[in-house]
């Protein structure tokens, strides 16, 4: 990955220009879609495929989002399914897509908690030709049609330089110490944000990393190993890279209360409280993911495995930079698309 070029940071106005103008169900399927000239997009498939889509946890703000998609993407794309929430528990896990499986669907989409947990799963589904998509987050083993999320290595990657240019902009310095709150341990998404992560400190000479710990991808986990860093760290902290938004909230809430509220901060996902606050601070920011673009290519992708196609390994969801140049519009445009829908 060393000799990876990494995606530019795109604008939001670029992507409003791109989407035309909102972010939902009329933006998908453009993208990789419109390269394929053999794929009339406007078109809803004559044959209602049965799905399933099961997600980690809709206490994150990015599966609410996700299941909302879904509920659009049976009524546009013609296909009927059931939605679970695995609540964070692997057993559970285990349970709900034993139950897909049962329902004997054309293709189920899933989103691991674990890139390991989730294989027993997956074995299952290929024991019964079942097709699995797996979206945002990846499996280890198992038989699996494609999978469909951001590029997570180049997230992190991406968020982390943010997060060096804050810095830099605060104060000219030889070298800047950066934290990292890492994500569920062994899940296939904070493994990738990590690598980007490690991507972005061995590329910038003037950027060291300082400290680095689990956060669990919750902001209460995030809250207290910030204080365990102020207390280990203190002043020696320059910056903050979260692997989400929700532990950027945490980590923020930390350094207000240790009296380090200048500290720059930058997380992943996009999600409304982090934008808010990114509002009213130059020195935090985000890189939004698109949960919507994701559900809909994963739909897609599942009715080309039922429809035996050879797909591609992996089809990459591009992230968007929101700044506080950016963060009222993008705002704006994700309560557009949403309608009142609540929020990783």
């Amino acid at each position: 990955m060393g000799n990876k070029q990494h995606g530019s940071s795109v604008d939001r106005r670029s992507f409003l220009t791109y989407s035309g103008g909102a972010i939902g169900a009329s933006v998908l399927l453009t993208g990789y879609l419109s390269q394929d000239d053999d794929n009339d997009t406007d078109d809803v498939p004559e044959e209602t495929l049965e799905t399933a889509l099961l997600v980690p946890s809709l206490e994150f703000t990015f599966f609410a989002r996700m299941e909302e998609s879904f509920e659009d993407a049976q009524e546009e794309l013609n296909v009927e399914g059931t939605f679970y929430d695995n609540r964070n528990d692997e057993s559970t896990q285990a349970s709900n897509f034993e139950d897909a499986v049962l329902g004997d669907p054309d293709f189920i989409m899933v989103s691991p908690i674990t890139s390991e947990g989730i294989v027993p799963s997956i074995e299952l589904a290929n024991d019964e030709d079942i097709p699995v998509v797996t979206i945002d987050r990846d499996a280890e083993d198992g038989e699996t049609a494609t999978y469909v999320a951001s590029d997570n290595v180049d997230l992190g990657y991406r968020s982390t330089s943010l997060c060096l240019e804050f810095m830099q902009e605060q104060e000219e310095q030889d070298t800047y110490q950066i934290v990292e709150l890492q994500g569920t341990p062994g899940a296939s998404v904070a493994l990738e944000r990590n690598e980007g992560f490690q991507e972005a400190v061995d590329e910038h000479d003037e950027l060291e990393e300082l400290d680095s710990q689990t956060g669990e991808f919750t902001t209460e986990d995030a809250l207290t190993v910030t204080e365990d860093f102020i207390t280990a760290h203190g002043d020696d902290i320059d910056g903050v890279f979260a692997q989400n938004d929700l532990m950027a909230l945490g980590a923020q809430r930390a350094l207000e209360a240790g009296g380090m509220d200048d500290v720059p901060i930058t997380g992943i996902d996009g999600t409304d409280e982090w934008v808010e606050q990114i509002i009213e601070r130059d020195h935090y920011g985000t890189i939004a993911q698109l949960p919507e673009e994701m559900v809909f290519t994963a739909v897609e992708m599942g009715r080309r495995a039922v429809e035996g196609e050879d797909l591609e390994e992996f089809y990459p969801i591009e992230g968007l930079e929101v700044t506080q140049e950016n963060a009222e519009e993008y705002l704006e445009d994700v309560d557009v698309a949403d309608e009142g829908e609540e929020d990783e």
